[in-house]
Order: structure tokens, then C-alpha cells, then sequence
């Protein structure tokens, strides 16, 4: 069985790739299948040297994208106050709160700001959850190298 690392999906034949599925049958499977689905001394050791590389980019990731989420509120709040101020000269007796409700809900400049603010904010939060699950992986992995050593003395 193969499975599209993009899609996810399984395939039946030998095209794709070679990652196998974990078998949901764990009592039917003798000691050396068990065994060849554990990772290695090495592999433990090498995924947490590999983590924390990763998480030591985290800090510089996280403040670029939180930069660039403080640009993007910025420049929504200049949209708003410049379609705001556009829309005075048709509604002059229109309260300024008013005003940049229905600049937010009618112009173009500003509705592109709110897009630009909205995906710097997701980005922020995916780069958030990635980091915390990294961190979450980091503590896996420590307890898997602790075992092993344990084991192999």
C-alpha cells in the first residue's frame, strides 16, 4: 500500500511513494513486526537534534510574522480612516463611527487591508500552533531518547 503524501489517500498498486500504514491489528502482529515499528536509538536522536533546530528558529519566525501583522493593522486603520474621510463629502451629517462602518463594508481599499490583516493573522496563529506542537514533539522525543538509553547501556 502506498499513500499520496499531498491528498492523503491510499493506493492499492505500487505506484507513489513507500510510506506504509501503521496497522490497526497490533495483536495480531508478531514481536519482530512490533519491533520494526519502533524507531531506532538513532532515528529518536536525530528527530530531537532535528526538532530542536527547528525550534530554535521559532523566536525570529514568530517576530517577523508578528511585524508583519502589526504593518498589516496599520495600514487597515489608515485604509478605514481614508475611505472615512472620503465618504464625508456624501454624508457630511454621518457620525465619523458610521462612516468607517460603511467604509469597512464598502471600500475596496480597506476591504483589501481587512484580507492582508486577516491572513497575517493566520499566519501568526499556524506558526503559533506549530511551534507549541514542535515543543510538544521536543518532550516525546526526549522521553523516547531516555528510554533508549535505559535500554542500550
Amino acid at each position: 500500500m502506498n499513500v499520496d503524501p499531498v491528498t492523503g489517500e491510499v493506493d492499492d498498486d505500487e505506484t507513489g511513494t513507500d510510506i506504509e500504514l501503521v496497522p490497526l491489528n497490533l495483536a495480531d502482529l508478531s514481536e519482530d513486526e512490533l519491533i520494526r515499528m519502533l524507531p531506532t536509538p538513532i532515528q529518536c536522536a536525530g528527530a530531537l537534534q532535528y526538532a530542536r533546530q527547528v525550534t530554535a528558529r521559532a523566536p525570529k519566525a514568530l517576530n517577523r510574522l508578528r511585524n508583519s501583522l502589526t504593518e498589516r493593522e496599520r495600514e487597515l486603520t489608515i485604509a478605514v480612516a481614508l475611505g472615512a474621510r472620503d465618504m464625508l463629502s456624501e454624508y457630511p451629517r454621518l457620525p465619523m463611527s458610521e462612516r468607517r462602518d460603511l467604509a469597512r463594508a464598502t471600500d475596496d481599499r480597506v476591504k483589501a487591508a481587512q484580507e492582508a490583516r486577516d491572513t497575517a493573522w493566520l499566519l501568526l496563529e499556524y506558526a503559533r500552533d506549530y511551534d507549541r506542537a514542535i515543543g510538544r514533539d521536543i518532550d516525546i522525543l526526549r522521553s523516547l531518547n531516555a528510554n533508549f538509553r535505559g535500554e542500550h547501556r
